[in-house]
């Protein structure tokens, strides 16, 4: 969502007494529930990243959020322990990625740029043999096209896309419109969700900020490549609920109007979204059955749950009447 305009449907507060503020908790709750974000560099696979992540945490768990070849580069979110469960919601999220490709035959920019910019929109794709999905055609989103540079037969550009767009796969279509054929040289992806390079680590700093906690008890700097689940949902639609149902949506119970407390503004219907407490904690994931306006007037059924995070024991059953 572009902008993250509020709604208050109930004034609430919440009780210091349960949960806790993400950014707040511990190390160990955050190794135990949580992820890195890895600036992946050239050569091992995504598996690979993960499994270093594991041995070099002593974690019983990893998980990567979003596939990268070996030959690309850039942000990769890899789930720690139970943190892995939050994979589908970043997975998923738009990405975007910058591109080298090399043309067997000069061309000019212009046209290079025209053709470029044809492919913004819906794309028909079948994924690339090299690909371990099933080879099926699919529709993917395009948003924006950008030729940065042209230095023939090389050509530098960027995309921000739907998840799950091959950019192999474009670039092969971007040949054909030219009449000739391309090689991907290099493939960085600049963008998941809310985040860029900026955020990233890379594997020696996640490393070596895990052996300096180890060995010298020092949190900081482990801390600091360390985040919790919360932020993996960023980018989406958020629904803030009362302490006081907090349970019981912990417990699997679909969210209705009358325990949201402040929501934001552009939530669809069928839209996944994510039910944080009035904390910041992510309760669950859920999929909304009422726009942003239905649920701020309305008394029904609000989400129908997905996926549940929080312990249910984490707040009591009704502990404050609405």
């Amino acid at each position: 969502m572009a902008e993250e305009t509020w709604y208050t449907r109930e004034q609430a507060e919440t009780d210091p007494e349960f949960g806790t503020i993400p950014e707040k908790r511990s190390i160990d709750e955050l190794m135990e529930k949580g992820f890195v974000l890895v600036d992946k560099p050239f050569g091992p696979t995504s598996n690979q990243v993960s499994h270093w992540v594991k041995e070099e945490l002593d974690l019983k768990k990893t998980g990567h959020f979003g596939t990268l070849d070996p030959n690309a580069t850039g942000v990769l979110p890899v789930g720690l322990d139970s943190g892995t469960r939050v994979q589908d919601a970043l997975s998923q999220a738009d990405k975007e990625y910058v591109f080298e490709a090399l043309l067997e035959d000069e061309k000019e920019e212009e046209k290079v740029r025209e053709k470029l910019q044809e492919f913004q929109g819906t794309n028909n794709q079948t994924p690339p043999e090299k690909s371990a999905v099933k080879k099926e055609e699919r529709d993917r989103e395009v948003y924006e096209t950008e030729l940065i540079e042209v230095e023939r037969p090389k050509v530098l550009g960027r995309i921000k896309c739907e998840s799950r767009l091959y950019v192999r796969v474009l670039i092969d279509k971007l040949a054909d419109k030219l009449d000739t054929k391309a090689e991907m040289e290099e493939l960085r992806r600049t963008q998941q969700g809310e985040f860029t390079p900026e955020n990233t680590d890379t594997l020696q700093d996640i490393v070596d900020a895990y052996h300096f906690y180890k060995e010298e008890h020092e949190k900081e700097k482990l801390r600091e490549v360390l985040h919790p689940i919360e932020h993996a949902v960023k980018h989406l639609g958020k629904v803030v609920i009362k302490d006081s149902a907090v349970n019981a949506v912990a417990n699997g119970s679909n969210l209705g109007t009358t325990g949201i407390s402040k929501l934001q503004d552009g939530i669809e219907k069928e839209e996944t979204i994510a039910v944080m407490t009035l904390k910041g904690e992510l309760v669950a994931l859920a999929t909304a059955q009422m726009t942003s306006e239905e649920m701020y007037d309305q008394e029904e059924t609000a989400a129908t749950l997905q996926k549940v995070f929080m312990d249910p024991k984490t707040y009591p059953r009704r502990w404050k009447q609405e």
